[in-house]
């Protein structure tokens, strides 16, 4: 058991730390590199891995019922927490609610649970994602654009993956190998660019990045238990709401905060120590999961 949670963790954690050592020792352009990857590769991985990798789309709806209840949910429990700590419930809550599904949900499922488990685990994502890009984007202070989301590369290919398993369009072996290919860049890149974006991340306000730190995790994983209890999910829908519940907050929330000024400090070293206490449970959490 221990040599697997290595197998799953060592590329996770080594590739991040890649990215972080190189973008300390070259000035590299990681916008570029992010949206190279959301444009291009994990368009291509999400329709690759729903078109082809998943059974059955129906279950799709249905579990991403899960992902709401832990992001909406860890909002609501905590935000009597928030208002006794006086804290910024438009800074903090977003941080709390919107994880790291994509840079490091993704690869976790993959690498623990095999390519279905992450084509499942995208409905979670998805979750997040549109919910980061609409409800976070509005409590940060932006506003929320509905035509720019449909025009979102990661949602067209949700929708185009969608329909191609549905109808059962297949591909031919040619195809098939181009986009295995094009999908076996967009982790790797995620990782690299995670290590590259938590090199710029100033570690300040400790103790309110460590309380976060420590309640992100935790709201989610109060609420994937209550989500679980609800539905009547399977096994390996069970163990990817607990995964997708412990993720750290995502790099983009300090991102956001940063652009609209809102407590973009906190909300960086919620993001920095969240990532790094990552290295303490994640271990512990998949001893149980697997």
């Amino acid at each position: 058991m221990t040599y697997k949670i290595i197998e799953i963790l060592f590329p996770v954690f080594v590739i991040t730390i890649i990215g972080i050592i190189y973008a300390k020792k070259v000035k590299i352009d990681i916008n570029s590199i992010n949206k190279i990857n959301l444009d291009i590769f994990i368009p291509f991985l999400i329709f690759y891995s729903i078109s082809s990798k998943l059974p059955n789309i129906s279950v799709l709806g249905y579990f991403s019922l899960g992902a709401i209840i832990i992001v909406f949910g860890s909002g609501l429990i905590l935000y009597p927490f928030v208002k006794l700590m006086k804290l910024n419930v438009n800074s903090f809550l977003p941080a709390m609610m919107f994880n790291n599904s994509i840079n490091l949900g993704l690869p976790l499922a993959l690498l623990s649970f095999g390519q279905e488990a992450m084509a499942l685990f995208i409905a979670l994502s998805l979750v997040q994602v549109i919910g980061q890009f609409t409800i976070a984007e509005m409590m940060y202070g932006g506003k929320i654009d509905i035509k720019d989301m449909f025009k979102n590369p990661v949602i067209i290919a949700t929708i185009f993956g969608l329909l191609f398993n549905y109808f059962n369009i297949t591909f031919t072996s040619t195809i098939n190998v181009t986009l295995e290919l094009l999908s076996q860049v967009a982790i790797p890149l995620i990782l690299f660019a995670l290590g590259v974006r938590l090199s710029t991340v100033k570690l300040e306000n400790i103790k309110v990045g460590i309380i976060g730190a420590i309640l992100c995790p935790l709201s989610g994983l109060i609420m994937a238990f209550l989500a679980i209890y609800l539905f009547e999910y399977s096994e390996l829908q069970q163990k990817l709401l607990i995964l997708f519940g412990l993720l750290p907050t995502a790099v983009l929330n300090a991102i956001l905060a940063e652009k609209y000024n809102k407590d973009s400090s906190m909300v960086a070293s919620i993001v920095a120590i969240g990532n790094i206490f990552t290295i303490i449970y994640l271990p512990i959490a998949l001893y149980f999961l697997l």
